[in-house]
């Protein structure tokens, strides 16, 4: 393999141990200091509605970031794990939202980058490097969650998360100065067919709502376990650990199965937040994390094989699942806060699950049962979205102008009432 190949397989090696401890441990850490499920809820909503206009931005303006991919590549990269690794101390220093959203908002560009920079590599090279990469991952991944349990559980207090994101920046940083070896080729901006156009279309909301229901129930399980149950911080890490293992093997399994496989997949999916919120004992969570991993698991490789097929954009393609993912975290957090109750969010995480496998069923032809009416209703599906997208856009830009109208007529009424005013108290 070439260098530029190695580094970055060597970098998900690193990362994946960075990203295992501070993106599970951020929900336990939350709860433990006192938020509720409600307040974590909020404070993702907000760290994701200005990731989801970061990932816009940085669609829109995508031809400034492809001057230097490896310049701000670099930048966000290390940002990154420079906000998550502070994420502990900000909470003594009362700025702990800020710096949560600050770390949420630099995981877009950076998704976005890499793997824009990986598409840079010759065609023999890209498979190799994203299966190296997965695997390594996987495998760091499951030393961060054991790291990560044997660190809540000898080390008492809220210095033991500091300890651990202070050892998950290091090690993220040291990823992020292997970039620096990078060579990375440059990216062209590539025209898209209407055919193409249609496929990411159905598959964007395919997607976008199949993750807003694994967003909610990846916020809202852990804090439900030491909150309502009562389990301690490391049972929780525990958890996430045993899902980490089980994406480790389930891949193996469907792999090799076909489309028609992954609606099972997506159906069990949509099972387990029943069992999550109807299970009182929090030791049955274990079998339940492994039901609910090695499902989600299969729904996120039948996304992958159907992002593939759109592969021949790969400038828009990555900046698709950035604001695809960021959109999702945005839509599942308000749908959670808008329902407010505990039993309710997951009975919504549930729903979308099988909205999600209704689209797939419907509007996408791998997956459908009659393919040639699948290919009929993805068009009707593509057209309608469109069509509403167009005609929202249009609506909130009349409202908009109709609105700073008003304000301006509004402002212009108190100013002359004012000089009015002045007016008659100087003549008197």
């Amino acid at each position: 393999m070439k260098t530029d190949g190695r580094v970055f397989v060597l970098e998900a090696l690193m990362a994946g141990f960075y990203v295992n401890i501070t993106r599970s441990i951020a929900p336990i850490f939350l709860a433990s200091v006192g938020f509720t499920i409600q307040e974590i809820v909020k404070i993702n909503l907000y760290a994701y509605l200005l990731a989801t206009l970061i990932a816009y931005v940085s669609f829109r303006f995508r031809h400034i970031l492809l001057k230097d991919i490896k310049k701000f590549l670099v930048i966000f990269h290390s940002l990154e794990r420079i906000f998550w690794g502070l994420i502990p101390i900000s909470y003594f220093l009362n700025i702990l939202p800020i710096c949560y959203t600050l770390a949420v908002l630099m995981t877009v560009p950076t998704s976005s980058l890499i793997s824009l920079a990986i598409y840079s590599l010759e065609t023999s090279e890209i498979k190799r490097t994203l299966y190296l990469r997965s695997s390594l991952g996987s495998f760091s991944n499951l030393i961060g969650s054991i790291t990560s349990i044997l660190v809540l559980v000898s080390i008492s207090g809220v210095e033991k998360y500091i300890f651990l994101y202070a050892i998950a920046a290091s090690v993220g940083i040291i990823s992020s100065v292997l970039l620096t070896m990078a060579d990375i080729g440059a990216i062209r901006i590539t025209p898209i067919d209407e055919e193409i156009r249609i496929r990411s279309v159905n598959v964007f909301l395919f997607l976008v709502v199949l993750s807003s229901a694994t967003a909610i129930v990846g916020a809202i399980w852990t804090p439900h376990l030491i909150w309502n149950l009562h389990a301690k911080d490391y049972f929780a890490a525990l958890l996430s650990m045993t899902q980490t293992a089980t994406t480790i093997v389930a891949p193996i399994f469907w792999a090799k199965r076909s489309y028609g496989s992954y609606r099972i997949a997506i159906l069990t999916a949509s099972i387990t937040p029943f069992l999550i919120i109807l299970t009182k004992q929090p030791e049955l969570h274990v079998p339940i994390a492994i039901l609910y991993a090695f499902s989600t698991n299969g729904s996120s490789i039948l996304a992958s094989f159907l992002f593939a097929e759109l592969s021949k954009a790969r400038d828009v393609l990555a900046f698709f699942l950035a604001f695809a993912y960021a959109f999702s975290q945005l839509l599942g957090m308000a749908l959670a806060l808008m329902v407010g109750d505990i039993f309710k969010m997951f009975i919504i995480a549930s729903a979308l699950f099988l909205i999600a496998l209704t689209i797939s069923l419907l509007a996408i032809p791998e997956v459908a049962v009659d393919v040639e009416k699948a290919k009929v209703y993805s068009r009707i599906v593509y057209n309608v979205t469109i069509s509403g997208y167009t005609f929202s856009t249009t609506v909130a830009k009349e409202t908009a102008l109709l609105a700073l109208r008003l304000s301006v007529l509004f402002s212009v009424f108190l100013l002359l009432t004012f000089l009015y005013r002045v007016a008659y108290y100087l003549s008197l």
